[in-house]
């Protein structure tokens, strides 16, 4: 094997040492004997959501109703509550606490920093990803940080940078 050369994928493979009940002897492993096929589509789905643009803004379609009847009127409330500041409102939101992805089903990972890092950082590579598919030219910056918008804990959020 002189031409080897390893690619390593999104999600560094030693957090499975991290793993409370580990389910196999590795994370491909771990997944196919903890997972059936609606919970990997659900998975799929979390990782690339749908997002939406209204009136020049961005956000993931889940986290802002634009079919319900009080839409518009909800972003008027936001621009009026944010000064008009776009990233503010994209900001506000886009965030969402990473502890609500696991709303139904705790775990003691929920506790671990390290899988809790590496779950955010494999949510900002995937989301990137797809914005920078869908909005090439535009500067769209997804992040994580602490109560960004007042969540809690650690959080993700995304808005165009100018």
């Amino acid at each position: 094997m002189d031409n080897y050369k390893l690619y390593k994928g999104i999600v560094n493979k030693n957090i499975f040492e991290e793993f409370e009940e580990k389910h196999g002897l590795n994370l491909l492993h771990h997944s196919a004997n903890s997972c059936n096929v609606d919970d990997f589509l659900s998975v799929a789905y979390t990782l690339c959501p749908d997002f939406v643009e209204i009136n020049g803004y961005i956000f993931v379609s889940d986290l802002f109703d634009v079919n319900g009847e009080n839409a518009k009127s909800n972003l008027k409330i936001l621009e009026e509550q944010f000064n008009n500041d776009k990233k503010l409102v994209e900001m506000w939101v886009n965030s969402r606490s990473v502890g609500d992805f696991f709303i139904g089903k705790y775990t003691k990972s929920l506790d671990n920093d390290r899988i809790l890092n590496e779950f955010s950082s494999t949510l900002i590579s995937f989301w990137k990803r797809r914005v920078k598919e869908i909005f090439p030219d535009r500067n769209i910056v997804i992040e994580v940080g602490n109560e960004i918008m007042g969540e809690l804990g650690l959080t993700i959020t995304m808005y165009q940078a100018d």
